[in-house]
């Protein structure tokens, strides 16, 4: 997390212990803050959910609302259980009767996003049951309203604390209301015209039987299978016309790999709209540019590529990192863009040997560029920390463009014995250090 995150943490949380510490006892500033915390958190939550465009707009694209909703989600747990653990009853609430109602549905509120953020982060849960276990956000935020509304609180009726959230429940109803709407709303049937598989992955073209809503090049769009309840889940455009859309899709968990090995000519499956701000600039008037392509992360590139059309402007210079011409399901095509856009320069780069694209190497290339040359990057963490990285110590000033597509973000055991290897170790040295401590001077200490 880099500092300037944490400062926007920071002065998130103090905000809503500043909005309510002119209204409350001293005694009850931090409770009635972590709650507010926890009420405000959970409506955005929805709200990010709902998909609204303005705010994947305002966000920098839906994968940017992911991260937020993600963090909001930590937050929302957070003030709960803060909240849950130093709030004490205080008055008699707006309606004395269901005062004791309203703290029991808090305690079951807090529980449940307990359980749902644990669902979230640990990745052994599969993916289907984490995705339902989403839908009850809107439930668990009913039963938080309530309680915010009915149990015994120090705010009185009509503060502006209290007519703040009740705003804010409003609008993360209507929002949780518009979610299972979009549920219920019919995604595009389409047909598989061609299923080309390729070492660990396949690429599908498929048809639809009337024009489909335009799309623009590096967006992504959901497949799911043509059944009641059936997962979607979301993949790059590589391309397409009026009536068609062509992903690459790599086998990567259960869904992916079940994809892979099942699909077929003739299978019919639903597609969403396509979204999203990861947008190469293929235009004359564009920057110069490098596109960073790991793997099946060429795919919003080739959607940019079949849309160009020779030209003399800006270069674009493209990396493309595979660990073999077989895994790579869409480099014959790219070659033969590459052959037809003189505006183009095309490195291919390996996963070892000399053809690794290294940090001296990236640094090598990138002399001849302009200071603002813009940098669009698709593929594995550890090839974005590489670019952006490189980008940073040359000082450049072109931005860098990166979509995230781990819309989970869970741990698995590795992550969890390398989160947890620290505390092991300093409880490790603190048992040592009182083991070596003789009793005498610990106790004139």
């Amino acid at each position: 997390m880099t500092r300037s995150t944490l400062s926007v943490a920071a002065l998130f949380v103090l905000a809503h212990i500043a909005v309510v510490a002119p209204f409350v006892p001293v005694a009850n500033i931090l409770p009635a803050g972590f709650g507010a915390l926890s009420m405000s958190s959970m409506a955005l939550t929805l709200i990010l959910a709902a998909r609204w465009r303005i705010v994947d707009r305002v966000m920098g694209g839906p994968d940017k609302s992911y991260v937020a909703h993600r963090w909001l989600g930590f937050f929302a747990l957070g003030g709960a259980l803060a909240h849950w653990g130093l709030a004490s009853s205080v008055g008699a609430g707006v309606l004395p009767v269901l005062a004791e109602s309203g703290e029991q549905l808090g305690t079951i509120a807090a529980t449940g996003l307990l359980v749902m953020t644990a669902a979230a982060m640990i990745r052994a849960i599969p993916y289907h049951l984490w995705k339902a276990s989403h839908m009850l956000m809107g439930p668990i935020f009913l039963l938080a309203a309530y309680h915010t509304f009915f149990v015994a609180s120090p705010l009185s009726v009509g503060a502006a604390p209290w007519t703040l959230m009740g705003g804010v429940s409003v609008v993360g109803l209507v929002a949780w209301a518009q979610t299972l709407q979009r549920k219920t709303r019919p995604s595009r049937l389409m047909t598989v015209e061609a299923a080309t598989p390729f070492d660990g992955g396949i690429d599908v073209t498929l048809r639809a039987d009337k024009p489909l809503p335009p799309f623009q090049p590096g967006q992504f769009a959901t497949l799911a299978r043509n059944a009641a309840r059936a997962e979607a889940h979301p993949f790059t455009v590589a391309g397409g016309d009026e009536t068609s859309r062509r992903f690459v899709i790599r086998s990567a968990g259960d869904w992916t790999d079940a994809f892979v090995n099942a699909v077929e000519v003739g299978d019919q499956l639903r597609v969403g709209r396509a979204v999203g701000r990861f947008m190469p600039r293929i235009a004359a008037g564009r920057p110069e540019q490098v596109w960073v392509a790991g793997g099946v992360g060429i795919t919003p590139f080739l959607a940019a590529l079949e849309r160009m059309q020779p030209d003399t402007a800006a270069r674009i210079t493209l990396l493309y990192c595979i660990r073999s011409r077989a895994s790579a399901g869409a480099i014959d095509d790219v070659e033969r863009h590459a052959a037809r856009l003189p505006q183009l320069d095309l490195i291919v780069a390996g996963d070892r040997g000399d053809n690794r694209l290294t940090a001296a190497r990236l640094m090598d290339l990138s002399r001849s560029m302009a200071m603002d040359t813009q940098v669009y990057l698709c593929g594995p963490e550890g090839l974005k920390d590489l670019i952006t990285g490189v980008w940073q110590t040359l000082g450049r000033t072109g931005q860098v463009h990166t979509e995230r597509f781990d819309f989970r973000g869970a741990y698995g055991l590795t992550d969890l014995i390398y989160i947890g290897q620290p505390v092991v170790e300093t409880a490790r040295t603190w048992l040592a250090m009182k083991r070596d401590t003789p009793p005498h001077a610990a106790a004139g200490s």
